[in-house]
């Protein structure tokens, strides 16, 4: 069978336009997610720790453009322990929170990431970003978990937005005059978290642009 050159000119659009759907699919912003789950249940009350995990951060190109253009971009995670009452309004028991800011430094095309837990920071450098990609997408056990018996759950909130330059002049005074030497790495995040890092980066003003929230599944503590 003889093909013509119509039949071959139809037969190369619907292959560029297969590969353009499939470039465009690959090329569709992913939302950023944030999730919650329990860890194991490995002591004898029954008690769960919050695991909180966030994906595809860099994934709609806004706040790395944000990087690239100098602004920091501040993350705020919170996680609430909520006790279940029934047909009461569920109570709140306490809370841990804690903060990342995500530089790029053009002279050396690279980008720091700090993270803020209380009084304790800590700075982390990445080359590229798969790997910064990579590092955001870090979970975090931690430890804020209650104290009495009863049924329990988790919230879990992440806070995303911007610095101004009267923010960044004040977060550079902090670190060079508050933080001193960075904290040792620890994976766990404390539950009784102070209040030094944490209240400097709440009274920030910002450019609030997205905030999600999320709630893991309940637990009973014996």
């Amino acid at each position: 069978m003889r093909t013509t050159p119509y039949a071959l000119a139809i037969v190369a659009a619907v292959a560029l336009a297969t590969t353009a759907a499939r470039r465009t699919e690959a090329q569709t912003p992913r939302p950023v997610r944030l999730t919650v789950r329990l860890a194991q249940d490995s002591i004898p009350s029954g008690s769960r720790a919050p695991i909180v995990r966030s994906e595809h951060l860099l994934g709609d190109g806004r706040w790395l453009s944000a990087l690239r253009s100098g602004l920091p971009v501040r993350l705020h995670y919170t996680v609430e322990v909520w006790r279940s009452r029934g047909g009461w309004f569920d109570a709140f028991a306490r809370q841990a929170e804690w903060d990342v800011v995500l530089r790029h430094e053009p002279l050396l095309d690279q980008y720091t990431v700090l993270t803020l837990v209380g009084e304790r920071g800590q700075e982390r450098r990445y080359a590229t970003v798969d790997a910064l990609t990579a590092a955001l997408a870090f979970a975090y056990q931690v430890s804020v978990q209650p104290a009495e018996a009863g049924r329990y759950y988790y919230t879990a909130s992440l806070e995303i937005s911007t610095l101004s330059d009267s923010d960044l002049d004040e977060l550079q005074r902090f670190l060079e005059g508050d933080l001193g030497d960075a904290a040792e790495d620890d994976n766990g995040v404390g539950g009784a978290v102070g209040r030094g890092a944490t209240r400097f980066l709440l009274r920030l003003a910002g450019l609030p642009s997205l905030r999600l929230e999320v709630r893991s599944l309940s637990f009973q503590v014996r």
